[in-house]
């Protein structure tokens, strides 16, 4: 590996020291990096001890170096946690995990080796080895307009379900998305993200927001190689009733951003948004089904404004 590599990784967190403990430990482990300076920066929307992160540190292998932010209020929600990182980090490649993932120990290494082999790439992401689907579930995707064929498009709805095939592929491929879980991006193609009102708190949809944006100055691609599991900890996430509704509303405004809103894609997002209410609503999920009516009434009502 070339010593003078350089990465910075940038964690956003809430309140989930277990799961960031793990994270951390994953990193620490990891394998063929030596020669590689790695920053760390944690950016936390909770409360962390002193005592707690000296312990960590502690723990720091050689060339890595650990940072921490805690955030103020005014400063809460992911995606300003992820524009924080982009100015507050030392490095170019920008590696973004969650907190509840842990890395395969080659990770590292072959996230670099990747941007090095793919010097045009403006984002490199990899795939969580825990993320199954059965057939069933692909089709079900497919007829609820979640998903499509080819696993780096998202659908016509704006939804990134297509990930249900990453698992699958075995060669490295051109993609409309990275996975917010772990996204790894030149610093200079996020240049143009901004704080947008609709992706406020849990932000719902950001890594497609920083996707999209980041996608305009360069082609992104999946490594399958690249592997993690991302343990998907419930702990600090929004409501459920939240988490539904901003999942209708959010799309419609990713749409907007991305295609405009043709009449095509609103049938289909109502057709995607129907369907994810129908499939709560049998579930007696009452949380979700309400948010999801929620959406699509106020999706219906800025369509007719419109």
């Amino acid at each position: 590996m070339n010593g003078s590599l350089t990465l910075s990784i940038a964690i956003c967190t809430r309140n989930r020291h277990e799961d960031l403990r793990k994270c951390l430990k994953s990193i620490f482990s990891q394998r063929d990096i030596a020669g590689t300076e790695i920053e760390i920066l944690i950016i936390d929307d909770g409360d962390t001890q002193e005592s707690w992160l000296e312990e960590v540190r502690r723990e720091l292998p050689s060339g890595m170096e650990l940072g921490y932010h805690r955030k103020n209020r005014e400063e809460a929600g992911l995606l300003k946690s992820r524009i924080y990182a982009t100015h507050a980090t030392k490095y170019e490649t920008l590696l973004f995990l969650d907190d509840d993932v842990e890395l395969e120990a080659d990770y590292l290494a072959v996230l670099l080796r990747t941007f090095e082999r793919y010097p045009d790439a403006v984002g490199v992401g990899g795939v969580d080895q825990s993320f199954s689907c059965s057939l069933k579930g692909r089709l079900l995707m497919l007829i609820s307009g979640r998903s499509r064929f080819a696993p780096g498009k998202l659908s016509y709805s704006g939804f990134a379900s297509a990930m249900n095939l990453w698992n699958r592929q075995k060669r490295i491929f051109r993609t409309e998305f990275l996975h917010g879980c772990n996204m790894c991006f030149r610093k200079s193609a996020l240049r143009d993200v901004k704080v947008v009102e609709w992706l406020n708190g849990y932000s719902l949809g950001e890594d497609l927001y920083l996707s999209y944006l980041a996608g305009l100055h360069g082609p992104m691609i999946i490594n399958p190689e690249l592997k993690l599991v991302h343990h998907g900890s419930p702990a600090s996430r929004d409501k459920e009733e939240q988490v539904a509704y901003t999942k209708v509303i959010n799309h419609y405004e990713l749409l907007k951003l991305r295609t405009g809103i043709t009449p095509f894609r609103y049938a289909m997002l109502l057709w995607t948004a129907g369907f994810l209410y129908a499939e709560t609503a049998l579930r007696r999920r009452k949380e979700a089904s309400s948010g999801y009516l929620r959406g699509i009434r106020e999706l219906r009502g800025a369509q007719t404004r419109s």
